[in-house]
């Protein structure tokens, strides 16, 4: 028995910390997945259906009778009432004022949208229109001035005077 001990001692010697550490997780989880097989295990055991009804199961927290899960659902169903809900002013202003479909969004935009009709998208089952921009009466067209791009020598120079820059804020 005293080689046994003197055995188990020496092996456990050998071992460092990180090994003794990582076998006690180990046995830590182990432990932890068999409670937590004992209670499904349990749980299952509770909820299946009374089979003789002259034995009632009553649920350990009140002296109540165990629902079956059947009949819970079907008293929700025809009990459930909503909770209201309470909107602040500025939700229900929004809500009064939301559009909620494309009909209610072309009303409102008080017809100012033409669509070009001889526009076809390609697709039978989705009607897509295109917005006729040209034809709009609402609005003129504006004529934007063009964008002129650097030429490849002016970026270079300024990057060239940037790094100047760079170099007399450092000191």
């Amino acid at each position: 028995m005293e080689n046994i001990v003197l055995t188990i001692g020496g092996l456990l010697k050998s071992f460092g910390w990180s090994d003794l550490f990582f076998f006690a997780v180990t046995l830590l989880l182990i432990v932890l997945l068999v409670y937590i097989i004992y209670m499904i295990k349990i749980e299952d055991e509770d909820v299946e259906p009374v089979k003789n009804k002259a034995t009632i199961k009553t649920s350990p927290v009140k002296n109540e009778p165990v629902k079956s899960l059947s009949k819970i659902v079907d008293e929700l169903e025809a009990n459930y009432k909503p909770k209201p809900i309470d909107l602040s002013e500025y939700e229900k202003e929004q809500e009064n004022t939301a559009i909620i479909s494309y009909k209610e969004l072309l009303e409102k935009a008080s017809n100012n949208i033409y669509y070009d009709d001889e526009y076809d998208s390609g697709f039978d089952d989705v009607l897509i229109q295109k917005v006729d921009n040209k034809e709009s009466r609402t609005q003129e067209l504006v004529d934007l001035p063009k964008a002129v791009m650097m030429s490849y020598e002016s970026e270079e120079e300024f990057y060239r005077a940037l790094k100047v820059l760079q170099k007399n804020l450092v000191r």
